[in-house]
């Protein structure tokens, strides 16, 4: 699988056991018990792909058993790697949701239809993400917020803005 089909959603901390078990931390947007069934962890720009035995918590920390990794020496050579998932496997987060990573080429329009770019990264500003637009080499960061964003529409990949005045000339990159 291709790593631009894949989400990041947490690390591999340690192994945890004898059994081949893995402590991992999650990204904070996962609320609810991981809901993937397959994982990737990339080595040495291939990202391998592994089936999820089973998942637990225990005092609030995830652990995660994968089928194959059956030793604490298979459990230490996954240190320090990044947990991918398939885009795929996410859940739907309903119709007037969405997460962050489907953003992502979205083309961003003013409410009078000009272009202001294709959406190449998002940036956490304390509470407050920030979409990095981009239109011939130059970036625009815009807030997003309700109050700006006026529409979303994941399926056109589509982002309608409404900007308040010099917002666009401002956040020229």
């Amino acid at each position: 699988m291709k790593k631009v089909e894949l989400v990041a959603v947490g690390r591999v901390i340690r192994s945890e056991g004898k059994n081949g078990s893995l402590r991992i931390k999650l990204h904070k947007w996962i609320k609810k018990e991981p809901f993937f069934k397959k994982i990737y962890l990339e080595k040495e720009g291939e990202c391998e792909e592994y089936e999820v035995e089973r998942f637990s918590l225990v005092r609030n920390c995830p652990f995660l058993k994968l089928k194959g990794v059956e030793s604490l020496n298979e459990a230490d050579a996954l240190r320090g790697r990044e947990i991918l998932v398939s885009h795929e496997e996410f859940p739907d987060p309903g119709s007037d949701s969405y997460y962050d990573f489907q953003l992502l080429g979205c083309v961003v329009k003013t409410v009078d239809g000009n272009l202001v770019g294709e959406v190449k990264r998002l940036i956490s500003v304390g509470s407050c993400n920030l979409l990095v637009a981009e239109k011939e080499g130059k970036q625009v960061e815009i807030p997003l917020v309700e109050a700006i964003c006026r529409e979303i529409n994941r399926e056109k990949k589509e982002i309608i803005i409404d900007p308040p005045e010099g917002l666009l000339d401002l956040n020229e990159i």
